[in-house]
């Protein structure tokens, strides 16, 4: 408040701030909202600085003060300019890398390929530049661009881009000769202030001026070929000393950089001619050239034999060398001139195989015994002749061979076969011979088995008889304790794989048509055994059962030398043979027959008449463990028709009360009788065609008696007739025998005999006298 008066209203306004200053933080002491005379109010703000702020170098504004007087006029007042500097740092920074471009993919850089130069241009001040340019002198001067990095499209480097320049250089014979390409671009720009920024570029960091250095693979090499020739004399034959050999030299520059000062030098010879320069890829086959006379000692020799060697300077003053060859640049064979000479040797390997136990086949231990034959087939004696073999230890040697001579009887060898040369089938090998000449030369020949002029293999055949054989054996669990195998079991089967053979037996197998086999396959030595690697179970069926017996035979497989196959039929105790290995099953067949009759009385009248009917039911069971075929009954009472049947099939626990049926008519006898009594068979077959059979029970008939000593109750079918008596002479009962003599508890009385005396005679169904009186009241 600069007047002498309180002042309300105050306003603060900044355009800069965005208008009202909020305020005051401060000065305002008794709190009345009035600038008093004696106070002064401060109020603050903050501004940000941008990006063209710093690019401009300071930031100016002013604030302006309006308040209202006690008598309501407006005073105001603008403050002065306020510029605030903000310093400027225009800096630039330029990377550039470059990467070799192998166009042919031959590892190495040719002329005409490329290298690829990426410049990375960055802002490194605080303020945008414009007028921003990369200059490579290697390029031609500017780089056009950039490719990339002008997001704005403003044409500035602004402080937060970073652009990119590309550009390529195609390579040189110079550069490669030199081994790299080595140069600094740089990067210029202009600052807000129109000061200029410049940078030299480094290799990998904004922070250095390393010049950028693209390696150029240098791979100096030369090559030398040596060719010699001499001319046939003039008389024809072998050269004499004193013939002269000519020689020419080609040099090749192998490599990719210049090659300088090349010179040829030769042991042998004085080389004429150089030094050259050649270019990469250049070849001279004129500039050197040198001329030998021959001596005895080269005659002598049978040869002249010698290598030269080319040298060469590489432009960073290395040196390259090269042995000559005869033919190829890629090789350093020495140059061979040959001068005729004739040694020649030869020798044929014999083998005679010898049967020491006769028995026409080879077995290990046995021997084949060589023989060696020597034969000189050159023009010079050959001397301190010997005969190697890596098969055996040869006796005798060394000897000396006139030319065109031959020996018979001084080189010999046994040898001892093998289980391996069984196998193999033969044995099959060469010796070698060695002669040198008066001269110190060596020759040499690989043995044939018949002629001095080949050198095939001695080959010694040895038969092969490979052979296998299988034993199987089944083991039976039994599971209840009852002695035998039942359904349901199991035979665990155990196999014994035996080779047999002369020779190693592989990929052994066993399969069974039976079984699943577990283990293999095995390889199995000649005459040895594997009791351990095939096993089986196998679980009983019923079909086993009725058969009685589980028969089968595995098979063994196994491959010979040559891939030969040989199988064998397992036997169950003997590599002799092929019988089958049979396990014994619990048989226990048995059938049941029940037949039960029914009196039809067909008019109704309460008694039997003759030519009424009674029907008979019959029930079949198998009671056994094994299946029944064909069924049939059989009923020898007169009359009596059965309908129904053959039965084709019943399985053990099975029963039929369908099938059979019968119908019997009632005869007169019968009426007088007072009953219809008997019994049928049943007849069914087990699967090898035995019969079983079974008498009928009345499962009526309580007395259980066993007539055919089966165990099952063979009680008679008694069908009454029903009658009507006026004085029946005794009555038919049931009676229990006071003894218990264990014939029957219960019986049925069937007959009764009368005699003098009042003596009386009772007798069972079965004709059994169960009870009798003696006439005085006693019974017996």
């Amino acid at each position: 408040n600069a007047g002498n008066v309180s002042i309300s209203n105050v306003v603060v306004t900044d355009p800069l701030l965005g208008g009202v200053v909020p305020g005051p933080d401060s000065g305002d002491d008794d709190g009345d909202g009035e600038l008093d005379v004696t106070e002064t109010w401060i109020y603050t703000g903050s501004y940000a600085i941008t990006q063209d702020d710093i690019d401009a170098g300071s930031v100016t504004n002013t604030a302006t003060v309006t308040g209202i007087a006690p008598d309501q006029s407006t005073v105001t007042d603008t403050s002065a300019a306020v510029v605030t500097q903000l310093c400027q740092s225009p800096a630039i920074a330029i990377v550039k890398t470059g990467v070799f471009v192998d166009v042919n993919q031959s590892g190495c850089a040719d002329p005409g390929e490329f290298i690829d130069y990426t410049f990375t241009v960055t802002n490194e001040g605080n303020v945008s530049l414009a007028n921003v340019t990369v200059n490579d002198p290697l390029l031609g001067g500017n780089i056009p661009g950039p490719d990339s990095g002008d997001d704005d499209g403003d044409g500035e480097l602004d402080v937060t881009e970073t652009w990119i320049f590309t550009a390529s250089y195609t390579i040189t014979q110079l550069d490669i000769d030199a081994g790299q390409v080595t140069n600094q671009a740089v990067a210029e720009g202009t600052a807000p202030d129109q000061s200029i920024v410049t940078d030299l570029s480094d290799d990998n960091s904004v922070l250095e001026d390393d010049p950028t250095v693209v390696p150029l693979c240098q791979d100096a090499s030369i090559a030398l070929i040596k060719e010699g020739e001499l001319p046939p004399p003039s008389g024809g034959g072998c050269p004499t000393p004193g013939d002269v050999i000519e020689y020419t030299f080609t040099v090749v520059n192998t490599g990719n950089v210049t090659l300088t000062d090349i010179t040829v030098t030769d042991p042998l010879v004085t080389v004429v001619g150089g030094p050259i320069d050649l270019a990469p890829g250049a070849t001279d086959a004129t500039t050197f050239t040198a001329s030998y006379v021959v001596t005895q000692a080269d005659v002598d020799a049978g040869e002249v034999v010698n290598q030269a060697t080319a040298e060469g300077t590489t432009p960073s003053g290395g040196t390259v060398s090269d042995l000559s060859d005869d033919e190829v640049i890629t090789e350093d064979d020495p140059t061979v001139v040959e001068l005729c000479q004739t040694p020649v040797i030869a020798i044929v390997k014999q083998g005679t195989f010898n049967d020491l136990n006769g028995n026409k086949c080879a077995d290990p231990g046995e021997t084949i015994t060589y023989n060696f034959i020597i034969y000189n087939l050159g023009n010079v004696t050959l001397n301190n002749i010997l005969v190697t073999d890596p098969l055996v230890n040869v006796q005798g040697g060394p000897i000396s061979l006139a030319p065109l001579t031959t020996d018979t009887n001084s080189f010999s060898a046994v040898y001892t076969i093998t289980q391996g040369d069984i196998d193999a089938g033969e044995v099959v090998n060469q010796a070698t011979v060695t002669g040198t000449t008066q001269l110190g030369d060596t020759v040499t020949d690989i043995s044939d088995e018949s002629s001095e002029f080949d050198d095939d293999p001695t080959v010694t055949i040895l038969c092969q008889e490979p052979a296998i054989a299988l034993i199987k054996t089944g083991t039976p669990a039994d599971e209840n304790g009852n002695g035998c195998v039942d359904l349901g079991e199991t035979i665990i089967y155990d196999f014994v794989v035996t080779n047999v053979g002369n020779v190693l037996l592989t990929n052994v197998t066993v399969t069974d048509p039976l079984v699943e086999v577990v283990g293999g396959p095995i390889s199995i030595p000649a005459g040895e055994s594997d009791t351990e690697t095939f096993t089986a179970v196998y679980e009983v069926t019923q079909a086993d059962v009725d058969a009685g017996i589980v028969s089968n035979q595995a098979t063994a497989e196994g491959t010979g030398p040559g891939g030969v196959i040989v199988t064998d039929l397992s036997d169950d105790d003997s590599i002799f043979e092929n019988d089958p290995t049979v396990t014994t099953l619990c048989q226990e067949p048995d059938i049941s027959l029940e037949k039960t009759g029914v009196f039809n009385d067909n008019n109704g009248n309460g008694v039997a008449n003759e030519g009424e009917t009674i029907t008979y039911s019959f029930k079949v069971t198998n009671t056994g463990t094994v299946t029944l075929y064909n069924i049939m009954i059989e009923d020898p009472l007169p009359g009596l028709e059965i309908t129904g049947g053959p039965l084709p099939q019943l399985d053990p626990g099975e029963f039929d009360d369908t099938t059979f049926e019968g119908t019997y008519t009632i005869t007169q006898l019968d009426l007088e009788n007072g009953f219809v009594e008997n019994q049928a068979t049943v007849t069914g077959f087990d699967e090898n065609g035995n019969p079983i059979t079974d008498l009928s029970d009345d499962p009526t008939d309580l007395t259980n008696m066993d007539v055919d000593g089966d165990g099952d109750p063979d009680d008679v079918t008694i069908v009454v007739l029903p009658e009507v008596l006026d004085e029946p002479p005794f009555e038919i009962f049931n009676g229990i025998t006071p003894d218990g003599d264990g014939l029957n508890d219960f019986f049925r009385v069937v007959g009764i005999e009368l005699y003098p005396n009042n003596n009386m005679k009772i007798f069972n169904r079965w004709g059994v006298l169960v009870w009798e009186t003696d006439g005085y009241g006693g019974t017996s």
